[in-house]
């Protein structure tokens, strides 16, 4: 449910999802970094990336984590 707020809000108002979906944990209760916000931010398109403790694109979370924790940092470069 909070991603698809997030994700309605975000495309009434042309911007980014992801404080939208902070908005919508706080107005909910629920925890930035808490099991049910990281589901929500996956299915709103930016999951949690251990690799680099960031919410990140799904493509650069690919990236991050085939690079491992030392080089994830890379992940961020140009492909």
């Amino acid at each position: 449910m909070l991603a698809l707020a997030a994700l309605v809000a975000a495309i009434q108002h042309g911007c980014d999802p992801f404080p939208e979906l902070e908005a919508a944990a706080a107005r909910n209760g629920v925890a930035v970094g808490s099991e049910e916000f990281d589901e929500a931010a996956a299915l709103a398109g930016q999951p949690y990336c251990r690799a680099l403790d960031l919410y990140v694109d799904r493509e650069t979370k690919r990236r991050a984590d085939a690079l491992g924790p030392g080089m994830a940092h890379l992940a961020f470069l140009p492909a």
